[in-house]
Protein backbone atom coordinates (compact mmCIF):
# COMPACT_ATOMS: atom_id res chain seq x y z
CA UNK A 1 0.00 0.00 0.00
CA UNK A 2 1.31 3.28 -1.00
CA UNK A 3 1.76 6.00 1.70
CA UNK A 4 1.34 9.47 2.04
CA UNK A 5 4.21 11.49 1.17
CA UNK A 6 3.82 13.99 3.69
CA UNK A 7 2.80 11.89 7.00
CA UNK A 8 3.69 8.50 5.78
CA UNK A 9 -0.11 7.10 6.33
CA UNK A 10 -1.38 4.61 4.14
CA UNK A 11 -3.11 6.38 1.16
CA UNK A 12 -6.69 4.78 -0.11
CA UNK A 13 -8.14 4.73 -3.28
CA UNK A 14 -10.97 7.43 -4.17
CA UNK A 15 -13.54 5.98 -6.75
CA UNK A 16 -9.88 4.50 -8.95
CA UNK A 17 -6.81 2.49 -8.20
CA UNK A 18 -5.30 5.92 -10.31
CA UNK A 19 -6.40 8.06 -7.67
CA UNK A 20 -5.39 8.34 -3.81
CA UNK A 21 -5.92 10.46 -0.37
CA UNK A 22 -4.87 10.28 2.64
CA UNK A 23 -7.26 10.58 5.45
CA UNK A 24 -4.60 12.09 8.17
CA UNK A 25 -3.42 15.19 6.44
CA UNK A 26 -6.15 15.22 3.18
CA UNK A 27 -3.76 14.94 0.21
CA UNK A 28 -4.35 13.73 -3.09
CA UNK A 29 -2.15 12.05 -5.64
CA UNK A 30 -2.40 10.63 -8.74
CA UNK A 31 -0.79 8.28 -10.95
CA UNK A 32 -1.95 9.53 -14.48
CA UNK A 33 0.47 9.42 -17.22
CA UNK A 34 1.82 12.12 -18.79
CA UNK A 35 1.83 11.99 -22.53
CA UNK A 36 2.73 15.50 -24.42
CA UNK A 37 1.92 13.86 -28.06
CA UNK A 38 -1.60 14.43 -26.36
CA UNK A 39 -1.65 18.05 -26.60
CA UNK A 40 -2.89 19.13 -30.37
CA UNK A 41 -5.56 16.15 -29.75
CA UNK A 42 -6.81 17.92 -26.42
CA UNK A 43 -6.03 21.78 -26.62
CA UNK A 44 -6.79 24.44 -28.68
CA UNK A 45 -4.15 26.39 -28.32
CA UNK A 46 -5.04 29.69 -29.43
CA UNK A 47 -8.53 29.66 -26.56
CA UNK A 48 -5.91 28.29 -23.98
CA UNK A 49 -3.76 31.23 -24.50
CA UNK A 50 -6.58 33.98 -24.78
CA UNK A 51 -8.50 32.36 -22.20
CA UNK A 52 -5.49 32.11 -19.40
CA UNK A 53 -3.22 35.15 -20.00
CA UNK A 54 -5.42 38.15 -18.25
CA UNK A 55 -5.89 35.72 -14.87
CA UNK A 56 -2.67 35.01 -15.18
CA UNK A 57 -1.02 38.38 -15.38
CA UNK A 58 -2.76 39.17 -12.91
CA UNK A 59 -2.10 36.90 -10.07
CA UNK A 60 1.47 37.26 -11.19
CA UNK A 61 1.46 41.11 -10.39
CA UNK A 62 -0.04 40.05 -7.22
CA UNK A 63 2.80 37.53 -6.50
CA UNK A 64 4.95 40.42 -7.77
CA UNK A 65 3.66 42.63 -5.28
CA UNK A 66 3.83 40.22 -2.81
CA UNK A 67 7.72 39.16 -3.05
CA UNK A 68 8.55 42.74 -3.45
CA UNK A 69 7.27 43.44 0.82
CA UNK A 70 10.14 40.33 1.47
CA UNK A 71 12.97 42.64 -0.47
CA UNK A 72 13.54 44.15 -3.67
CA UNK A 73 13.25 42.88 -7.03
CA UNK A 74 15.38 44.84 -9.22
CA UNK A 75 18.38 42.78 -10.95
CA UNK A 76 17.11 39.75 -8.73
CA UNK A 77 18.04 36.20 -10.84
CA UNK A 78 14.48 34.37 -11.34
CA UNK A 79 13.84 30.88 -12.64
CA UNK A 80 10.38 30.00 -13.13
CA UNK A 81 10.29 26.62 -13.52
CA UNK A 82 7.05 25.32 -16.17
CA UNK A 83 7.16 28.95 -17.59
CA UNK A 84 4.89 28.14 -20.67
CA UNK A 85 4.46 30.97 -22.54
CA UNK A 86 6.11 33.27 -20.72
CA UNK A 87 4.27 35.20 -18.97
CA UNK A 88 5.70 35.58 -15.54
CA UNK A 89 8.81 36.05 -17.10
CA UNK A 90 7.21 39.20 -19.11
CA UNK A 91 5.73 40.45 -15.52
CA UNK A 92 9.32 39.85 -13.69
CA UNK A 93 11.14 41.74 -16.14
CA UNK A 94 9.10 44.90 -15.92
CA UNK A 95 10.30 44.73 -12.22
CA UNK A 96 13.73 44.88 -13.50
CA UNK A 97 14.21 41.44 -12.30
CA UNK A 98 16.23 39.30 -14.74
CA UNK A 99 14.37 36.28 -15.76
CA UNK A 100 14.84 32.61 -17.70
CA UNK A 101 12.07 30.12 -17.62
CA UNK A 102 11.82 26.13 -18.10
CA UNK A 103 9.08 24.69 -20.50
CA UNK A 104 8.75 20.85 -21.13
CA UNK A 105 6.16 21.53 -24.35
CA UNK A 106 8.24 22.37 -27.11
CA UNK A 107 5.38 23.88 -29.24
CA UNK A 108 4.34 26.36 -26.25
CA UNK A 109 8.48 27.34 -25.07
CA UNK A 110 8.95 28.08 -29.03
CA UNK A 111 5.87 30.98 -28.52
CA UNK A 112 7.56 32.26 -25.49
CA UNK A 113 11.01 32.58 -27.17
CA UNK A 114 9.53 34.18 -30.55
CA UNK A 115 8.35 36.77 -27.61
CA UNK A 116 11.82 37.57 -26.87
CA UNK A 117 11.95 35.43 -23.69
CA UNK A 118 14.69 33.16 -21.94
CA UNK A 119 13.45 29.85 -22.40
CA UNK A 120 15.33 26.10 -21.32
CA UNK A 121 13.11 23.22 -23.41
CA UNK A 122 13.11 20.81 -21.18
CA UNK A 123 12.77 19.47 -17.46
CA UNK A 124 13.57 20.43 -14.14
CA UNK A 125 16.50 20.40 -12.88
CA UNK A 126 17.80 18.23 -15.71
CA UNK A 127 18.03 21.29 -18.02
CA UNK A 128 20.11 23.49 -15.57
CA UNK A 129 23.61 23.33 -15.00
CA UNK A 130 24.73 22.14 -10.99
CA UNK A 131 26.58 25.19 -11.13
CA UNK A 132 23.34 27.27 -11.58
CA UNK A 133 22.12 29.76 -8.74
CA UNK A 134 19.05 31.99 -8.60
CA UNK A 135 17.35 34.47 -5.66
CA UNK A 136 14.18 33.12 -6.52
CA UNK A 137 12.07 30.29 -7.86
CA UNK A 138 8.44 29.60 -8.89
CA UNK A 139 6.18 26.93 -9.80
CA UNK A 140 3.09 28.52 -11.18
CA UNK A 141 0.77 25.63 -12.17
CA UNK A 142 3.55 23.50 -12.55
CA UNK A 143 4.48 21.85 -9.52
CA UNK A 144 1.18 19.72 -9.82
CA UNK A 145 2.69 18.03 -12.92
CA UNK A 146 5.56 17.05 -11.67
CA UNK A 147 6.93 13.97 -10.50
CA UNK A 148 9.32 12.55 -7.48
CA UNK A 149 8.29 16.13 -5.32
CA UNK A 150 11.51 14.97 -3.15
CA UNK A 151 13.58 15.56 -5.83
CA UNK A 152 12.10 18.73 -7.09
CA UNK A 153 12.34 20.38 -3.68
CA UNK A 154 15.89 19.10 -2.77
CA UNK A 155 16.98 20.39 -6.70
CA UNK A 156 15.39 23.99 -5.58
CA UNK A 157 17.15 23.87 -2.43
CA UNK A 158 20.51 23.45 -4.18
CA UNK A 159 19.90 25.68 -6.56
CA UNK A 160 18.88 29.01 -4.68
CA UNK A 161 20.82 31.23 -2.53
CA UNK A 162 20.92 30.93 1.33
CA UNK A 163 18.13 33.14 2.14
CA UNK A 164 16.03 33.29 -0.85
CA UNK A 165 12.48 32.66 -2.14
CA UNK A 166 10.84 29.88 -3.30
CA UNK A 167 6.90 30.50 -4.83
CA UNK A 168 4.69 27.78 -5.31
CA UNK A 169 1.43 28.76 -6.96
CA UNK A 170 -0.85 25.58 -7.10
CA UNK A 171 -4.45 24.49 -7.06
CA UNK A 172 -6.24 24.08 -3.70
CA UNK A 173 -7.97 21.27 -2.45
CA UNK A 174 -9.95 23.35 -0.56
CA UNK A 175 -11.69 25.50 -3.62
CA UNK A 176 -14.95 25.58 -4.19
CA UNK A 177 -14.38 24.19 -7.55
CA UNK A 178 -12.99 21.13 -6.21
CA UNK A 179 -15.14 20.89 -3.48
CA UNK A 180 -18.48 20.86 -6.19
CA UNK A 181 -16.52 18.74 -8.75
CA UNK A 182 -16.11 16.20 -5.91
CA UNK A 183 -19.54 15.76 -5.34
CA UNK A 184 -20.98 15.20 -8.37
CA UNK A 185 -17.83 12.52 -9.23
CA UNK A 186 -19.85 11.20 -6.04
CA UNK A 187 -23.21 11.25 -7.18
CA UNK A 188 -21.89 9.55 -10.56
CA UNK A 189 -21.08 12.88 -13.04
CA UNK A 190 -17.42 12.60 -13.21
CA UNK A 191 -16.27 15.29 -16.24
CA UNK A 192 -15.90 18.35 -14.07
CA UNK A 193 -13.19 16.02 -11.42
CA UNK A 194 -11.16 14.33 -14.66
CA UNK A 195 -11.26 18.48 -16.04
CA UNK A 196 -10.05 19.49 -12.48
CA UNK A 197 -7.65 16.86 -12.17
CA UNK A 198 -6.61 17.57 -16.22
CA UNK A 199 -6.77 13.48 -16.46
CA UNK A 200 -6.85 13.89 -20.35
CA UNK A 201 -4.73 16.36 -20.62
CA UNK A 202 -0.56 15.57 -21.74
CA UNK A 203 0.63 16.63 -17.83
CA UNK A 204 -2.39 15.68 -16.00
CA UNK A 205 -2.12 17.13 -12.41
CA UNK A 206 -0.41 14.14 -10.06
CA UNK A 207 -1.27 16.13 -6.57
CA UNK A 208 -3.44 18.05 -4.96
CA UNK A 209 -2.85 20.11 -1.71
CA UNK A 210 -4.11 22.33 1.13
CA UNK A 211 -2.03 25.17 2.50
CA UNK A 212 -1.22 22.93 5.91
CA UNK A 213 -0.34 20.02 4.06
CA UNK A 214 1.99 21.84 1.47
CA UNK A 215 3.97 23.51 4.01
CA UNK A 216 4.44 20.55 6.15
CA UNK A 217 5.46 18.75 2.54
CA UNK A 218 7.64 21.88 1.63
CA UNK A 219 9.63 22.60 5.24
CA UNK A 220 11.52 19.69 6.18
CA UNK A 221 14.03 20.15 2.86
CA UNK A 222 15.01 23.05 3.96
CA UNK A 223 12.50 26.24 3.97
CA UNK A 224 10.48 28.06 6.52
CA UNK A 225 7.18 29.28 4.98
CA UNK A 226 6.84 33.43 4.73
CA UNK A 227 3.41 33.99 3.24
CA UNK A 228 0.45 31.56 2.63
CA UNK A 229 -2.85 33.22 0.80
CA UNK A 230 -4.49 32.36 -2.32
CA UNK A 231 -5.31 34.33 -5.38
CA UNK A 232 -8.01 34.21 -8.21
CA UNK A 233 -9.52 31.62 -9.35
CA UNK A 234 -11.54 33.11 -12.79
CA UNK A 235 -11.96 36.14 -14.41
CA UNK A 236 -15.06 36.97 -16.77
CA UNK A 237 -12.40 38.04 -19.49
CA UNK A 238 -11.16 35.19 -20.85
CA UNK A 239 -13.26 33.07 -19.60
CA UNK A 240 -15.61 31.67 -22.76
CA UNK A 241 -11.77 30.84 -24.66
CA UNK A 242 -11.01 28.66 -21.07
CA UNK A 243 -14.20 26.89 -21.44
CA UNK A 244 -13.54 26.30 -25.07
CA UNK A 245 -9.67 25.45 -25.05
CA UNK A 246 -10.48 21.57 -24.71
CA UNK A 247 -11.63 19.85 -27.89
CA UNK A 248 -13.60 17.64 -26.13
CA UNK A 249 -15.69 20.65 -24.73
CA UNK A 250 -19.62 20.69 -26.55
CA UNK A 251 -21.02 24.29 -27.55
CA UNK A 252 -24.02 23.90 -25.05
CA UNK A 253 -22.47 22.69 -22.20
CA UNK A 254 -19.83 25.59 -22.76
CA UNK A 255 -22.60 27.76 -22.90
CA UNK A 256 -24.54 26.60 -20.15
CA UNK A 257 -21.33 26.67 -18.21
CA UNK A 258 -20.33 30.29 -19.32
CA UNK A 259 -24.13 31.62 -18.31
CA UNK A 260 -23.69 29.97 -14.92
CA UNK A 261 -20.40 31.25 -13.93
CA UNK A 262 -21.18 34.88 -14.79
CA UNK A 263 -24.72 34.70 -12.69
CA UNK A 264 -22.51 33.19 -9.87
CA UNK A 265 -19.23 35.39 -10.50
CA UNK A 266 -20.06 37.80 -7.76
CA UNK A 267 -20.55 34.89 -5.28
CA UNK A 268 -17.12 33.06 -6.56
CA UNK A 269 -15.30 35.64 -5.03
CA UNK A 270 -17.16 34.80 -1.22
CA UNK A 271 -15.87 31.35 -1.17
CA UNK A 272 -12.46 29.92 -0.78
CA UNK A 273 -10.52 29.74 -3.58
CA UNK A 274 -8.95 27.29 -5.77
CA UNK A 275 -5.59 28.82 -6.44
CA UNK A 276 -3.23 28.79 -3.19
CA UNK A 277 -0.01 30.84 -3.08
CA UNK A 278 2.78 30.37 -0.97
CA UNK A 279 6.38 31.91 -0.65
CA UNK A 280 9.09 30.26 1.06
CA UNK A 281 12.67 31.47 2.14
CA UNK A 282 15.61 29.22 1.84
CA UNK A 283 17.40 28.42 5.31
CA UNK A 284 20.21 30.45 5.63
Amino acid sequence: MKECPVCQAPLKPWRSPSLLYCEQCDIWVSDFNADVTQHSETIIEENRAQGLKQLRLSNFNTILDLLKTHGPLGNQHLCDVGCAYGWFLEAATQRGMEAVGIEPEESVALQGIAEGHTIKIGYFPDCLEDSARYDIMSFNDSLEHLPNLPAIFQACYHHLNPGDKLIINIPNSQGIFFKIAKKLAQIGYTNPWDRLWQKQYPFPHLIYVNPQNLEHYVTPYGFKLLQSQTLETIQIKGLWQRLRMDKSSGWLMSAILYVALVIIYPLIHKCPSDILLQIYQKDS
